[in-house]
């Protein structure tokens, strides 16, 4: 049974040592997160047998999972660099190219990954076991090692290179946050908010949950997307201006963008399980 060393303790990091302990509890999990308070939950809840404030705890692992933020990144390659060879090793951040290509700079062997999955709170609170169950885990190239790990806390393996990844969450995953977003902030400015907000409730709630999410782990994530994302967007704004353009002429035809939506999203529910991400 390998020795397991997760690097980042928040959400994601956290929520991977609680299910591979839950699923594997003979398996050797050690950690690492710059917040002591992290450090203490960590060791008196059984995530981790041993723990850390930097990246030391690496050294007896067999695999390195690297759960910290995106903007953190360089820094845990930087704390790695010359210490990984012989290792398999992993990270959880929801853009790929990037952070392959600092990973490769230090001189690290990274398979890229990224579970397709997560919550709007964050941090080692709010921890769950169940968090990948059924979710989509990109890894950017085969490793039986890994994908056994995937498997075990119940995530299937999606084999993806680094471009097609970030190129295919940008339009599924980041652009919508970025929708939640302006949503919440076009309604909030409006002058009848306070009252507009006590009729808020299951299409905003819908429509705002992942407006909720971490901001400064979407500032990494556009920050190392924007290309892509950019493009989504202006791809959004066509859509967008062309229901405008059927709403303002009363077209009738405005029912037919309607109904092939329901169809594209009824047929994606048919074949995908029910998954944040």
């Amino acid at each position: 049974m390998p020795t397991v060393a997760v690097i980042g303790l928040g959400l994601m990091g956290s929520s991977f040592a609680l299910a591979l302990k839950r699923a594997r509890p003979d398996t050797m999990i050690v950690g690492s997160d710059t917040d002591p308070a992290t450090l203490r939950k960590a060791l008196d809840r059984g995530l981790v047998a041993s723990a850390s404030a930097d990246a030391s705890v690496a050294e007896i692992a067999d695999v390195i999972v690297i759960g910290a933020p995106i903007r953190a990144m360089r820094e845990v390659f930087a704390q790695l660099k010359g210490s990984t060879e012989g290792k398999v090793v992993t990270d959880m951040a929801s853009t790929k190219g990037d952070v392959m290509e600092w990973a490769a700079a230090a001189g690290i062997d990274l398979v890229g990954g990224h579970p397709m999955c997560g919550k709007e709170k964050s941090g080692i609170d709010a921890a769950d076991a169940a968090l990948f169950q059924d979710a989509p885990w990109v890894l950017t190239r085969p490793d039986p090692l890994l994908t056994d790990l995937v498997e075990a806390v119940g995530a299937h393996p999606v084999v993806m290179g680094a471009e097609t990844h970030d190129r295919l969450v940008a339009g599924v995953s980041h652009a919508a946050f970025l929708l939640s977003v302006g949503y919440v902030l076009a309604l909030s400015r409006r002058a009848d908010w306070p009252e507009a907000s006590r009729l808020a409730a299951g299409g905003f709630r819908d429509m705002s949950r992942l407006a909720a999410g971490d901001p400064q782990l979407y500032a990494g994530v556009t920050r190392t997307n924007r290309a892509n994302l950019l493009q989504q967007l202006d791809a959004i704004s066509a859509e967008l201006t062309r229901l405008r353009r059927h709403l303002e002429a009363d077209d009738p035809r405005l029912v037919e963008l309607f109904e092939e939506a329901r169809a594209v999203r009824e047929r994606w529910a048919k074949k995908s399980p029910d998954h944040p991400g």
